[in-house]
């Protein structure tokens, strides 16, 4: 096996440090070490461990369940590179959304706030003596409508106990990745919809920092790759075992063709 299929298996088998993953973070972002290791903890609570949790659950027979021929027209011809991408497919998803629950967790770490609760994801008390409400979303396609309206009804809600005990407060709605401009909700002008940069810079303090948060997911990747290491190898081997047909891991594609093939115990009474 060999090309970027094969890089990635031998990633996900390469062995960590969590410091050295640690020291990453807090010099890539800029952050102080404390909150550098809250970061690395919630990646690998929210993302990290989840994927572990699921690739437990999959076992190398279990390849077969989705159609082998959407691989194999890919030109998948090893057990290796079948594997690699089964678990890709998987697990997009699924990081997509653990990925927007962990970078909420950094913009309260990195702006000192905490998640007030009542739909609203952030509050931070600023110096300047504003409270700044953010009710927080992935990307901007990931709220309809009604959705806007809730969050809407949210940051106000929340909002109001605040502003009788005279307390100035924003209203904003953050998007986390994907949205370039800030401008104000047409039909509520006092909320106020932030552009992604916009965003991680007021809560950061660091002008670049939504782009110092790709470049820190190289380092949080090894993370996720030694969590994900150990059940990779056994669904790899597992898969080896029951479809690989020579020493080289190839395909035995007529294995392969019947081992899909499920008889339900009801199917075969009926038959007899």
């Amino acid at each position: 096996m060999s090309g970027p299929k094969q890089d990635l298996l031998s990633d996900l088998l390469e062995p960590v440090s969590r410091a050295a993953v640690i020291g990453d973070v807090e010099r890539t972002l800029g952050v102080r070490r404390a909150q550098a290791e809250r970061i690395v903890a919630a990646f690998d609570t929210f993302v990290a461990q989840p994927l572990e949790k699921n690739l437990r659950k999959l076992r190398g027979r279990d390849l077969v369940k989705r159609n082998p021929m959407i691989y194999t027209v890919r030109g998948v011809s090893t057990v290796d590179d079948w594997v690699a991408r089964v678990i890709e497919d998987r697990e997009t998803s699924a990081v997509e959304s653990h990925l927007g629950t962990f970078l909420e967790e950094v913009a309260i770490i990195v702006s000192g706030g905490i998640k007030p609760g009542s739909g609203v994801d952030l509050q931070v008390d600023d110096t300047d003596g504003v409270i700044r409400l953010y009710a927080l979303q992935t990307s901007p396609n990931t709220k309809n409508a009604g959705s806007r309206k809730s969050d809407v009804d949210a940051l106000k809600r929340s909002a109001k106990p605040l502003r009788a005990a005279r307390r100035h407060v924003e209203l904003n709605i953050a998007v986390l990745h994907g949205r370039a401009k800030t401008g104000a909700v047409r039909a509520e002008p006092d909320v106020i919809v932030l552009g992604s940069d916009d965003f991680w810079r007021r809560v950061s303090g660091t002008a670049d920092f939504r782009a110092r948060l790709l470049q820190v997911s190289v380092a949080l990747a090894k993370l996720l790759q030694s969590r994900a290491s150990d059940e990779v190898e056994r669904i790899r081997s597992e898969a080896v075992e029951l479809f690989a047909a020579d020493s080289d891991g190839t395909i035995d594609l007529a294995r392969l063709s019947t081992a899909g093939v499920f008889v339900s115990p009801t199917a075969t009474a009926l038959q007899e």
